[in-house]
């Protein structure tokens, strides 16, 4: 998304941040909200709904209220859906273009009527219905693939992290106008080590004793995901990707001059 972004080397960061700060507040806010409002822990998990969230809703509002509120939980899940899809559309054909992709010729092709990549995007609808439908034939399985989604997540920001800081001393690095300076390598090291903990946590299964049918199973996903990407990368994509194919013209700026810079963003 970035590559679309005007300005995208100030504005790319302060959007991550100010997510991240206004997600960190709003999301305790609520958490805590949701705390006060669970009269009966047990009777809320074994919820015949088996919502516990919408229960708590229905406790508070009533049959009227409690719809009325999960209608905006419904509204909020709509439009983040759109704006997955939206960056994972992006995402699929940024790979295609870069030939990371089978068949990428096809994946990459961009509309000429709408200027979208169609294909792309029905390659993420398509693919995205499929995972939806193994939850019909089960629900074990459906489990552990959205179990893997935030370790996933996670894993993908700290990885560019890694890469920077293994590769820094073979790849000369121009800093941008938005860094962190001296505390950039602090910082970094503190958000790799809580992924990797905080990853590590999320596989742990749910419920005790463990049993086959309680088990969480994303840490078998994971394993797969890894496995089939070591294997195509192997088999021919490190032959064909070599990064971003982007017909864009970059300004490099002098990292000396750091005013001049800042001064073609504006900032204080």
């Amino acid at each position: 998304m970035s590559e679309e972004t005007h300005d995208a080397a100030i504005r790319g960061p302060v959007a991550i941040r100010a997510a991240i700060l206004v997600s960190g507040v709003v999301g305790w806010m609520l958490t805590v909200t949701f705390c006060f409002c669970m009269s009966d822990y047990e009777a809320i998990m074994a919820t015949p709904t088996g919502l516990p969230v919408a229960q708590i809703f229905f406790n508070a509002g009533g049959r009227t209220g409690g719809t009325i509120m999960w209608f905006f939980v419904m509204l909020v899940q709509f439009f983040t859906g759109c704006s997955a899809m939206l960056a994972n559309a992006r995402m699929a054909w940024a790979f295609s273009r870069d030939a990371a992709f089978p068949f990428s010729g096809f994946w990459s092709k961009v509309n000429r009527y709408t200027h979208t990549p169609v294909n792309a995007v029905w390659l993420v609808v398509a693919f995205c219905s499929c995972l939806d439908l193994i939850g019909i034939g089960s629900t074990l399985t459906i489990t552990a693939i959205f179990n893997i989604t935030a370790p996933a997540l996670d894993i993908s920001y700290i990885a560019v992290i890694i890469a920077h800081r293994w590769y820094e001393g073979q790849v000369q690095f121009h800093p941008g106008p938005y860094t962190m300076g001296k505390w950039s390598k602090p910082v970094n090291a503190i958000a790799v080590t809580w992924v990797i903990f905080i990853s590590v946590v999320l596989f742990f299964p749910t419920a005790k004793p463990v049993k086959a049918s309680n088990m969480n199973y994303a840490i078998c996903v994971a394993g797969f995901i890894g496995l089939f990407s070591t294997v195509w990368w192997y088999a021919g994509a490190r032959k064909t990707y070599v990064g971003p194919r982007t017909t864009d013209t970059i300004d490099m700026l002098p990292p000396e001059d750091p005013e001049e810079i800042f001064s073609d963003y504006d900032t204080p």
